[in-house]
């Protein structure tokens, strides 16, 4: 299967596991890498998700040494104080920027929208850098900066499996039809963002596992980060021409509905993508100057 997106086994040291974000199935995914000698988790989700995903893994009567967070998002890092909870001893790494995001969540905070709970302050957390390895025993994960959804984005290769864990860095292929570009408060930088793909382009790796949601393999893998470049000039030209044609948020979120309907999409589901990524989207383009 060219895109795997059932929690579960992915291969002998990667697992997946569905956090249930909004209370809906494949919303987004954190996951396992489980090496000779440690453990490391990908993404903490939401508050309440965090302790979801934790409670999975210890049924698995598995630890993690290490969570890493892809960015400092509030779906990706605030379940990180109830993941410390339930495992008291793992060390939780960011990139370098992303140390002070989450000591400062209260600015973080002002740049995002009222579809995003309010974040809490993280403290007592670990910088990571461009390159830097983190040794699991038998496999090796290697650390990319890839800014450009945020200035603390990162991507994780495991280097034996040939496996990018990108978290949002990139968009979120949300089925075969919608590919959502990553163009999100308080921190989105077009510019930062091509060169983040033009950088991991030359980063040997076979599958792609992204947050929203599930590992792409296969032709839906090479394709990936073309994908992401079509996208972002896709949607970038969508809500500028829109937001000339009509600046409200209505009529921008009204929009973006007609075009999922276009799309194949129904049902309630059309309405809260509408609504929530139309506010994310505009917020994002603020807060980039581009509108």
């Amino acid at each position: 299967m060219s895109w795997i997106r059932e929690e579960g086994k992915i291969n002998e040291n990667v697992y997946l596991f569905d956090s249930f974000l909004f209370a809906q199935k494949q919303s987004m995914a954190c996951y396992l890498v489980k090496g000779s000698k440690k453990i490391a988790l990908i993404d903490a989700s939401g508050k309440q998700e965090g302790k979801t995903i934790a409670k999975k893994i210890k049924q698995l009567n598995l630890e993690p040494d290490f969570l890493i967070l892809t960015h400092s998002h509030w779906d990706h890092a605030d379940g990180t104080l109830n993941i410390k909870k339930i495992f008291p001893n793992i060390e939780v790494l960011v990139s370098r920027i992303g140390v002070q995001t989450l000591k400062n969540a209260e600015e973080f905070n002002k740049g995002f929208s009222d579809f995003a709970p309010k974040s809490k302050p993280i403290t007592d957390v670990s910088p990571l850098k461009d390159e830097d390895i983190i040794d699991l025993g038998d496999i090796e994960l290697k650390i990319f900066e890839t800014p450009g959804h945020t200035n603390c984005s990162l991507s994780v290769l495991d280097q034996k499996n040939k496996i990018l864990f990108t978290g949002d860095s990139f968009g979120y292929p949300m089925s075969e039809k919608l590919f959502i570009a990553p163009i999100m408060p308080p921190e989105f930088s077009k510019e930062n963002l091509l060169n983040s793909i033009k950088k991991i382009s030359t980063v040997n790796f076979d599958s792609i596992c992204i947050a929203h949601f599930g590992c792409l393999r296969d032709e839906f893998a090479r394709d990936f980060l073309d994908q992401a470049e079509k996208k972002l000039n896709f949607w970038l030209d969508f809500l500028l021409t829109r937001y000339k044609q009509n600046p409200s948020k209505d009529y921008i979120v009204a929009e973006i509905m007609k075009y999922l309907n276009q799309i194949g999409l129904t049902g309630v589901q059309v309405e809260i993508l509408s609504n929530m990524f139309g506010d994310w989207l505009i917020k994002g383009l603020q807060t980039a100057g581009l509108i």
